[in-house]
């Protein structure tokens, strides 16, 4: 007589332990996405416009425009300081200041006077310090562009 061979299925024990990990890495990878994206958008988010250089002889004007176009709303913007690449290296900005910023359009005009000509395509580095609706203390961020020459 032959002996008879079962072959059976996966156990129900284990489909209920795959079932169950299958859910908790999908809890897991939800909350990883929910917390990683409500933190982003969370934050302002800064852009340059209208960059421009202007003067001549041995003054030249950099001009442009700090706008906000993150979901979070930004009380004050101050220009701390303002370089330029010119033909001979970078140069740094004197007097450099931010009009108030407007809590409406969320932009400011800022404006820093240079010695040295800014040739048009330059790129800018300006380091400025925002201070975001609900937070205390300011931050420090550094903004690059560059400029056009009308």
């Amino acid at each position: 007589m032959k002996a008879e061979r079962r072959f059976g299925g996966i156990p129900p024990i284990v489909t209920v332990l795959i079932t169950i990990s299958a859910v908790v890495v999908a809890g897991l990878v939800a909350w990883f996405m929910f917390t990683t994206t409500s933190g982003a958008t969370k934050q302002p988010m800064l852009e340059v416009t209208s960059a421009y250089v202007s003067g001549s002889g041995t003054t030249y004007t950099v001009s442009f425009v700090i706008r906000n176009v993150g979901a979070v709303q930004i009380n004050s913007v101050s220009l701390l300081e303002i370089t330029c690449d010119s033909g001979s290296g970078p140069v740094s900005g004197s007097s450099p200041s931010c009009s108030t910023f407007s809590s409406t359009t969320q932009t400011a005009s800022c404006r820093a006077t240079f010695s040295a000509s800014i040739s048009d395509g330059a790129t800018c580095y300006a380091r400025v310090s925002v201070t975001p609706s609900g937070a205390s203390n300011p931050s420090a961020v550094m903004l690059t562009f560059k400029v056009a020459k009308p």
